[in-house]
């Protein structure tokens, strides 16, 4: 489904500086960064939950880098933004973030962009999710945003997150995660694929065609079913939408290692 973002009412064009201002270490490889904007403070533009940054690095490598970061905060807290950054294994940019970056550091960014946000308007009123790893951040930020004013204003009617980490020391945003699923109309579901912590309440295995099928028993119709993360996983999940008559008009997709393009 072709869908345009309004306009947003504030955006800042080219480059802006933006200043860390505090950074929290999610779990041992991911780290959240909290950033103001360096010439005004605050948050000096506004954006949809789900919209992502990109940032430039120009003294990293012998030329210029650009990597794009969805934003974990919601436009609901406007005096930051924050992006949740997971290193990856010789990823040069995500190792400065989650070793070197410092507070009081300034990034060039510009933004926001991206189009993987709810509708109200033309999204069904379940909003599913689909995660793993840190394919949870634009969750964290629509969790952020709607949870508390479900079936109200632009907010679905109901929530639910399935997403998948390797093992309980993987467990990126979990205090939003946590905090959310306290909400009437929230559900989270957590699969570990690392380890076995049933008795503590988490599924086992990655999100494969039995997981889905147990945590989406019911009608799967009426649902807007979003996911975001690992190619594998989003095929597995799309296979399973679509074995389920689930049309395309109700399956957003968001790749961290590809275009954004329905499999």
């Amino acid at each position: 489904m072709s869908q345009e973002l309004e306009q947003p009412k504030r955006h800042k064009r080219g480059w802006m500086k933006l200043r860390i201002s505090k950074i929290i270490q999610e779990t041992h490889d991911t780290r959240t960064l909290f950033f103001v904007d360096d010439e005004e403070g605050g948050r000096a533009f506004d954006y949809t939950a789900g919209q992502y940054l990109t940032f430039r690095f120009d003294d990293l490598g012998p030329k210029p880098m650009a990597r794009s970061y969805t934003m974990s905060s919601s436009p609901c807290e406007t005096n930051h933004i924050a992006v949740t950054v997971k290193e990856l294994t010789k990823g040069i940019v995500s190792e400065y973030l989650c070793r070197n970056a410092k507070e009081g550091d300034i990034l060039r960014a510009r933004g926001p962009i991206g189009k993987f946000c709810y509708f109200r308007t033309t999204d069904a009123p379940h909003l599913a999710m689909i995660a793993a790893g840190s394919g949870v951040t634009p969750f964290t930020s629509m969790l952020r945003e709607y949870a508390p004013h479900l079936g109200k204003e632009d907010a679905p009617s109901r929530m639910t997150l399935l997403v998948s980490y390797r093992s309980t020391e993987d467990l990126i945003n979990w205090d939003t995660l946590n905090e959310a699923s306290k909400i009437p109309g929230v559900r989270v579901v957590t699969t570990l694929s690392r380890e076995d912590a049933r008795d503590k309440g988490f599924l086992l295995g990655r999100i494969n065609e039995e997981i889905l099928k147990n945590v989406f028993t019911e009608d799967l119709k009426d649902t807007t079913y979003m996911t975001c993360g690992p190619t594998e996983m989003m095929n597995a999940t799309c296979k399973f939408l679509r074995d389920h008559h689930v049309s395309n008009d109700h399956i957003k997709v968001e790749s961290y290692e590809s275009d954004s393009k329905l499999p």
